[in-house]
């Protein structure tokens, strides 16, 4: 782990698959690829150095600085980077062939959610794929999944809205909030697979990420996080 400079936590320096398949996918493109919520670029860096052209977005400077300033010499010219915050993002509509979007949408309210996911169909062209990552409430969270899977099955549309974080931290309430977002908006691959149907995407796969090698986390059951893979149609 790798901590932001936005209190938001930290970027996981281990590429889950989801991570991995965009960064092969983006090394067959011509067009550029976007990479949102990029902290220190542990997608970009890796796709840039396997040829692509790489548009990196992140609601922090420093981070996008520090960026620049690790990309190789011979990487640069591919690379460019735009501090933008969703769902305030604005890029050109049909201009990416990929886009990655990991661990950012569950800070986001459910309407930010799915106006960015909506956006994120626009910058796309015809036949262009979108990646998509997110925390569960089965990693850090699990004290929360009771909660959460309850909302579900009642029909909550956002069942994973948790305030009050420091009451669902492993080591139990702190008695005092944490430093960090004021909530979370925890998923799962249909929920993922919801909000990119409803935006015009179709799901090419969604499922739980198995993140058993976080470390000093307590016990894991192999559903840490949740990614999608989907199509824009031509």
């Amino acid at each position: 782990m790798r901590a932001t400079m936005n209190g938001t936590g930290f970027m996981f320096t281990v590429l889950d698959d989801f991570a991995r398949e965009f960064i092969d996918y983006a090394a067959t493109l011509d067009e550029p690829v976007l990479e949102l919520g990029c902290a220190y670029g542990v997608a970009t860096l890796p796709a840039l150095a396997k040829g692509a052209t790489v548009v990196a977005s992140d609601l922090s400077q420093q981070h996008l600085d520090i960026l620049l300033d690790e990309a190789p010499p011979r990487d640069r010219d591919r690379l460019t980077c735009v501090q933008a915050e969703l769902p305030g993002a604005e890029f050109p509509a049909g201009h990416f062939g990929a886009i990655l979007c990991s661990r950012v949408l569950h800070f986001l309210d459910g309407a930010a959610v799915d106006a960015s996911v909506k956006k994120m169909f626009q910058w796309l062209r015809p036949g262009g794929k979108l990646f998509l990552v997110a925390d569960t409430p089965y990693g850090i969270w699990r004290k929360f999944a009771p909660v959460f899977e309850a909302r579900l099955a009642r029909g909550d549309r956002w069942p994973g809205i948790m305030v009050a974080l420091e009451n669902y931290l492993p080591q139990g309430p702190t008695g005092r909030p944490v430093k960090g977002p004021p909530f979370m908006n925890l998923m799962a691959p249909e929920l993922l697979a919801r909000c990119a149907q409803e935006a015009g995407f179709e799901t090419v796969r969604a499922e739980y990420i198995d993140r058993s090698d976080f470390s000093g986390l307590g016990r894991m059951d192999g559903r840490e996080n949740t990614g999608l893979v989907a199509l824009k149609p031509r």
